[in-house]
């Protein structure tokens, strides 16, 4: 599921849960993972993921909502630049 989202957020994870492998196959599909810092201070997995490209850690839920939107943004922007491109 992770390869077909614009981007994969956790809000809640533990170390043998779903999101933690959610979010690792997000990062190994190329897509943007987005980690609440409850996430990555209640969890050492973070730390193996914190630092790469398109890994964001979110300082609440308007910080959270601020990514996805900035992610939204850039990938409007890819659509626009690849449809000026085809028409060319």
């Amino acid at each position: 599921m992770s390869g077909y989202g614009r981007a994969t957020k956790v809000v809640a994870a533990g170390v043998h849960r779903g999101a933690r492998i959610h979010a690792r196959q997000a990062v190994a599909h190329g897509r943007p993972a987005i980690l609440t810092d409850l996430v990555v201070q209640a969890n050492r997995w973070p730390a193996d993921l914190i630092g790469r490209p398109a890994v964001h850690v979110a300082h609440g839920t308007a910080e959270a909502t601020a990514i996805v939107g900035d992610i939204i943004a850039a990938c409007d922007e890819v659509n626009e630049l690849l449809a000026f491109a085809l028409q060319r």
